[in-house]
């Protein structure tokens, strides 16, 4: 089969919830929006979903209207990442900083301050000179994160 050369959308799901599951969160009741993303994510990117979704932060899940409500269950469950592609390996580098190690799960990559959250790559606190070692990080830790993401949801 032949390698497409259009560009692929990256969509993310912030929250280990699927659509239906926010929907169901998000139907009815008292507290602010904003609250119920904080309880769930980090606060700034739950502030960053609300102002892509064009959601006040102060608004109540009673006061969200049925537009509003679907454009911040989309950026909730298929975020577009926008990519505009690479540089080539003669530009690669690995950078330092990062997660600190000590922060995830060795065997799951999963966050410890975030359950639910799987961190591989160059996300994380480990660097050194291009070429096989990083990819070999990067491959590993991302398989350890994508075969525990996937034993994790429902």
């Amino acid at each position: 089969m032949a390698a497409s050369s259009a560009r692929q959308p990256l969509l993310v799901q912030w929250a280990n919830r699927d659509r239906a599951a926010w929907e169901a969160v998000l139907q009815s009741g008292r507290r602010r929006v904003s609250s119920i993303l904080s309880d769930a994510m980090p606060a700034r990117l739950a502030a960053h979903l609300l102002t892509d979704a064009g959601v006040d932060a102060e608004t109540t899940v009673a006061h969200l209207d049925r537009a509003t409500r679907k454009r911040l269950l989309t950026a909730l469950v298929e975020f577009p990442l926008p990519w505009t592609g690479d540089e080539g390996y003669k530009k690669a580098e690995v950078t330092g900083g990062g997660v600190a190690l000590g922060e995830i799960d060795p065997v799951t990559m999963e966050s410890r301050r975030h359950p639910g959250l799987y961190l591989c790559g160059e996300i994380l606190d480990a660097f050194g000179p291009i070429g096989g070692h990083n990819f070999l990080w990067a491959w590993t830790t991302g398989r350890a994160a994508g075969i525990a993401a996937g034993d994790s949801t429902p």
